[in-house]
């Protein structure tokens, strides 16, 4: 299996996890069929080009997150969960910018 492919199977379920989603969850977003997220997260085949978009947005992270490694060297596990609370939230989100001195 590839580098990349091993990537979005581990990366794919790690951010169901994270965002306490199910596979079929994404499934329905995506509008294809819970074997087609099964598969993915298996590693038995990768999205193609054209889903990969859609399952970054469903997912709430980037091609890079999807993609590339597991973050460890960028992010500790708990800045990853603010990350993505902060995206999932936006009460968290009126808060970084009062912190930051923001106007948004």
């Amino acid at each position: 299996m590839g580098v990349i492919r091993e990537n979005v199977k581990r990366n794919i379920g790690y951010y169901l996890s994270l965002k306490g989603m199910s596979q079929k969850d994404l499934a329905e977003r995506l509008r294809v069929s819970q074997s087609a997220v099964t598969n993915w997260v298996k590693g038995k085949n990768a999205p193609d080009i054209e889903m990969v978009a859609q399952i970054c947005d469903a997912l709430g992270i980037t091609v890079l997150e999807l993609f590339g490694t597991d973050g460890s060297d960028q992010y500790t596990e708990h800045e990853r969960r603010m990350i993505v609370q902060y995206r999932n939230k936006v009460d968290m989100q009126k808060a970084v910018n009062i912190l930051l001195d923001n106007d948004q």
